[in-house]
């Protein structure tokens, strides 16, 4: 009889999170969050490396194809932008990783399921000057069919 109490007592504990997770929109965000952020810091790092290895058709690929970038630039128009540019990363490293959302502009990003705001900390190089210096941005990546991407 005691282990019946038990058992029906865990099973309403149970039922009682699982609704509030559902019902309450902070706590079911942040179980949210947390079975997102691998695979975003997954996606800004794959970006990242690929920026500083200068792996252009990487770095292509990893844009994603709702984002306004990629929309008004083929593949040749971006290697052609990014070779005249003289600013080259040389090394990142991921500040925060905050404010995931659904996509609340399906008109403008019928593709886009979530956004999320990655914060990095970049040095920069300057090809043409030999100038190094940090900056501090906050990306959006948005997730595509499944992927996070970089917007």
């Amino acid at each position: 009889m005691q282990k019946k109490k038990i058992i029906v007592v865990a099973i309403f504990v149970v039922v009682v999170i699982a609704a509030g997770l559902i019902i309450w929109d902070q706590p079911r965000k942040k179980v949210e969050f947390l079975l997102e952020k691998n695979a975003i810091e997954q996606a800004a790092k794959a970006y990242f490396q690929a920026e500083m290895a200068e792996n252009y058709q990487q770095v292509y690929a990893y844009l994603a194809s709702s984002s306004d970038y990629k929309k008004t630039h083929s593949y040749e128009e971006y290697l052609k932008d990014v070779k005249n540019s003289p600013v080259r990363i040389q090394t990142y490293r991921i500040v925060d990783i905050y404010r995931l959302r659904d996509n609340d502009n399906r008109e403008n990003y019928p593709a886009v399921e979530k956004f999320v705001q990655v914060e990095v900390d970049v040095d920069i190089k300057y090809a043409d000057t030999g100038e190094k210096r940090v900056y501090n941005y906050s990306f959006t990546f948005l997730k595509e069919k499944g992927i996070w991407y970089k917007g």
